[in-house]
C-alpha cells in the first residue's frame, strides 16, 4: 500500500516526556501502568498522545479523517481510528512512529470501536445503518457485517471474548452476538435509548446508559433481562467500571456531572460536577483515575477513582472523544 506523503508528520512535542514516564515499583497490588493515553480528536484530524500523570500532551498522530473512535492493538503497537464525519473508513497507524499502515473500508456510519479481549477482532458500530462491522486485526479487512438494530451505538465484549453486545439506540434493545459464529443469539429489551455500556468483570452483568430516560440499567446476562434501573442524570452518556466491578461511573451530558453508582443495590452514592457536556468516561488500567472527555471544552478531566476529586484538567484541543490507554504491565 502506498503511504501518503503527509503521513510522515509525526508531531512529537515531548519525546523526553514519554521516555521519562513514571516507572513501576517491583511490588504492585494493582496493574502497573505508565500513564500513556490516546485520544481521538475529531475535527483536529489526529489522535493525541498524552501523559496523564504529568497532565500534558506529548504529541499528535495526524490522520486524514476526523476520528470519533479509537482502538489500540497491543501486539502490533498499532492505532485504529474511525472517521467521525463520513464514517466509512478506519485508518491504521503505527502507534510508535505515527506512520501510515493501512485503511479499512467498513461502510457508512462507522462510529465506535471495540477491540476484543484476545486482540483478534475490532467491532465497529455503524449507527446510520444499524449494523456492526467485524474487522480481522491481522489482515485488516472486514470479515463480517452484522445487522444488529436501528441506531447501533456501542459495542462491548464479555471478559472471555466469546460474546459481544451491541446497544441499538433507536431499536431500544441490546443485541447479543456469538463471536465465533457471528450470529445474534438474543435481544435484551432496554428501553429509552440504550447507548454506552460496560460488562462486569465476572461477565454476569451488563450496565447500560439509557440516554432518553436518564437511567442506568443493570442487566442479568444469564437471563438476559433488566434487573433494576437507577436515575443517573439527564442524558447519561459514558459508562466505566471500577476494576473490582463494585462501582459504576456514569457521566451526565446535560447535567455536567459524573456519578458513582454502587453496583450491588444500584444506588447513586456520589455525584460531582466536572463541567458542561461530559461524554466518554474511562478508568485507567491501574484503577486509579477516572478520565472524562469534554468535547465542547476541548479538555479531559482526571478524577480520583476513590474520592471523585478532580486531580487535573488537561487541555487537549478540538473535540476529544473516545480514548484508550497503553496496556498495563
Amino acid at each position: 500500500m502506498t503511504r501518503p506523503a503527509h503521513r510522515n508528520r509525526w508531531r512529537w512535542s515531548g519525546l523526553a516526556g514519554l521516555v521519562a514516564l513514571v516507572g513501576c515499583a517491583t511490588q504492585q497490588v494493582a496493574p502497573c501502568w505508565d500513564g500513556l493515553a490516546y485520544v481521538a480528536m475529531g475535527p483536529g484530524k489526529a489522535v493525541s498522545v498524552l501523559d496523564l500523570g504529568a497532565g500534558r500532551v506529548l504529541g499528535s498522530l495526524p490522520l486524514s479523517v476526523e476520528p470519533h473512535g479509537v482502538a489500540l492493538i497491543p501486539n502490533g503497537r498499532r492505532l485504529v481510528a474511525a472517521d467521525l464525519t463520513k464514517g466509512e473508513d478506519l485508518e491504521v497507524l503505527d502507534a510508535t512512529t505515527g506512520s501510515f499502515v493501512g485503511r479499512v473500508r467498513v461502510g457508512k456510519g462507522g462510529h465506535h470501536l471495540r477491540l476484543s479481549p484476545d486482540g483478534r477482532w475490532i467491532y465497529v458500530t455503524r449507527s446510520e445503518v444499524g449494523r456492526v462491522a467485524v474487522v480481522d486485526v491481522q489482515s485488516l479487512r472486514v470479515v463480517a457485517d452484522i445487522e444488529t438494530g436501528a441506531g447501533a451505538n456501542y459495542a462491548v465484549f464479555s471478559p472471555d471474548g466469546r460474546a459481544a453486545y451491541v446497544s441499538n439506540m433507536e431499536a431500544n434493545d441490546v443485541a447479543a452476538i456469538d463471536v465465533t459464529t457471528g450470529q445474534i443469539t438474543g435481544r435484551i429489551p432496554v428501553k429509552e435509548g440504550p447507548g454506552h455500556m460496560a460488562v462486569s468483570p465476572d461477565g454476569r452483568r451488563l450496565y447500560v446508559a439509557n440516554e432518553k430516560s436518564g437511567t442506568l440499567a443493570a442487566v442479568d446476562l444469564t437471563r438476559r433481562e433488566v434487573l433494576r434501573t437507577v436515575r443517573a442524570g439527564h442524558e447519561p452518556h459514558g459508562v466505566a467500571l471500577s476494576l473490582d466491578g463494585t462501582r459504576i461511573y456514569v457521566s451526565s451530558h446535560e447535567d455536567g456531572t459524573v456519578s458513582a453508582v454502587d453496583a450491588g443495590p444500584m444506588k447513586v452514592v456520589q455525584t460531582v460536577n466536572v463541567g458542561t457536556e461530559p461524554e466518554h468516561v474511562e478508568i485507567t488500567p491501574d484503577g486509579r483515575w477516572i478520565v472524562v472527555a469534554r468535547p465542547e471544552a476541548g479538555e479531559l478531566v482526571v478524577l480520583d477513582a476513590k474520592s471523585l476529586a478532580t486531580v487535573r484538567k488537561i487541555a487537549v484541543g478540538a473535540e476529544p472523544h473516545q480514548m484508550v490507554f497503553a496496556p498495563a504491565r
